[in-house]
């Protein structure tokens, strides 16, 4: 299973996954609740991501970042778990390298544009005029 890389702090992107066993068919994700780890620097922690079914019997899911999954950018190692409600067993997948690639640092831009803060100049008359 590749991974497309990630841009850091991108979270628009949705990665689609295709699964498959060692001779390349698809695992049937049916009834399947996805989830998985990212190892960063020898530190796992959980993906906090979405995940959803895509065409379940081809082994297709997509997982949608969280801010956490994209915020650090590096080369990591991500896991997968296929946990099935029909016989509680799981599928698990191999260690899959993951590239999340560094972003500039973009600052958060206000819809303002005046130094103020206000969307409207504060030219409104005074009752003394």
């Amino acid at each position: 299973m590749a991974l497309a890389p990630a841009v850091q702090h991108a979270r628009k992107r949705i990665q689609t996954i295709t699964w498959k066993d060692d001779d390349g068919n698809a695992i049937d994700l049916s009834g399947a609740t996805i989830t998985g780890i990212i190892e960063r620097n020898g530190v796992q922690t959980t993906i906090t991501g979405t995940f959803a079914l895509v065409t379940a019997t081809s082994g297709i899911f997509s997982w949608t970042y969280s801010a956490a999954d994209v915020a650090q950018h590096g080369t990591f190692f991500v896991q997968f778990r296929a946990k099935y409600s029909s016989d509680k067993l799981s599928e698990i997948s191999y260690r899959t390298q993951w590239r999340v690639l560094p972003a500039f640092d973009f600052e958060l831009v206000s819809a303002s544009i005046s130094p103020s803060g206000s969307n409207s100049p504060s030219a409104s008359p005074s009752p003394s005029s």
